[in-house]
């Protein structure tokens, strides 16, 4: 199963993406869900995953302690 490369998603730092809902490929980005959404309906897509992709730089991942 094809997932989106990590590279894809750095290029997209600080913005909001559409996943296609196979979760295999980004279909657009843009700096709010506005602009997404009105890509989306221009590409005429119907089923997609918005989510916003925060800076490398400065996001937490949660750690586990044992």
């Amino acid at each position: 199963m094809n997932k989106i490369d990590s590279k894809n998603l750095l290029k997209n730092q600080n913005k909001w993406i559409a996943i296609s809902s196979n979760k295999k490929a980004i279909l657009t980005s843009g700096k709010s869900i506005k602009e997404i959404e009105n890509k989306l309906t221009k590409l005429r897509v119907k089923d997609a995953i918005i989510s916003f992709v925060p800076p490398a730089n400065k996001y937490l991942s949660p750690l586990l302690c044992l």
